[in-house]
């Protein structure tokens, strides 16, 4: 998987801060993030009013963010309404806003598929027309172990907002985005179904030695 990334990226580490930048790809160009994405964070309607949990409006929490990394969200278990958001911080997003875990599980990353809201645990990116989404969270897992270098705190490791607003991408045209998606997304396929079916081999093999004494006995 790291292999296909990074050829993918064209072995740049495509998300990073200054003065840290990859010699960008040709036709490739860096750019400040908040220029081609607007930076939005979220918040927690108070858990002492129950009657403002259990509605219709998905709030992504880091509750679920390692099962959902990498995917489009539908829905979530955690769900607010509409009086937890009006009496909170927290903000209704649009569909394909990206959002990135940036407290405890920090650099796991999701794209809204339907509008929804998220905990202050996340850095959540509204992208502009020269920005693809999908490009974006796959730049994001591509740079996620460089990112990750960058949270701090004693306790809980937190990628803080204004290092969040100085975070720069690389990227070609809107286009070629899309195109290395597809590309990429293809790739990944392939190898996820390599690697169930070397599961699903190496699960019969470890059977093996016990078929074998079976009919040993049975013979």
């Amino acid at each position: 998987m790291a292999a296909i990334y990074r050829e993918a990226f064209a072995q740049v580490v495509p998300v990073a801060v200054p003065p840290a930048f990859d010699e960008p790809p040709p036709g490739w160009q860096w750019r400040k993030l908040t220029d081609v994405a607007r930076l939005e964070s979220g918040h927690t309607p108070s858990r002492s009013r129950s009657d403002w949990w259990g509605g219709d409006v998905s709030w992504i929490s880091l509750t679920e963010i390692r099962a959902l990394d990498g995917q489009w969200v539908e829905s979530t278990q955690l769900r607010t309404n509409a009086a937890g958001i009006a009496n909170s911080a927290a903000r209704i997003l649009p569909r394909g806003t990206v959002c990135y875990s940036r407290t405890a599980s920090v650099g796991f990353v999701v794209i809204m598929a339907k509008p929804m809201a998220t905990s202050q645990d996340f850095a959540n990116w509204v992208c502009g027309d020269a920005l693809d989404p999908e490009f974006l969270m796959h730049a994001l897992i591509r740079a996620r172990k460089e990112l990750r270098d960058l949270a701090t705190g004693a306790t809980h490791k937190t990628i803080y907002m204004p290092t969040l607003e100085s975070f720069r991408v690389c990227a070609p045209d809107i286009d070629a985005q899309r195109r290395i998606v597809r590309g990429l997304k293809q790739r990944l396929e392939e190898a996820s179904a390599l690697r169930a079916a070397l599961d699903a081999q190496q699960a019969e093999l470890a059977k093996l030695p016990q078929r074998l004494l079976a009919q040993a006995f049975e013979n």
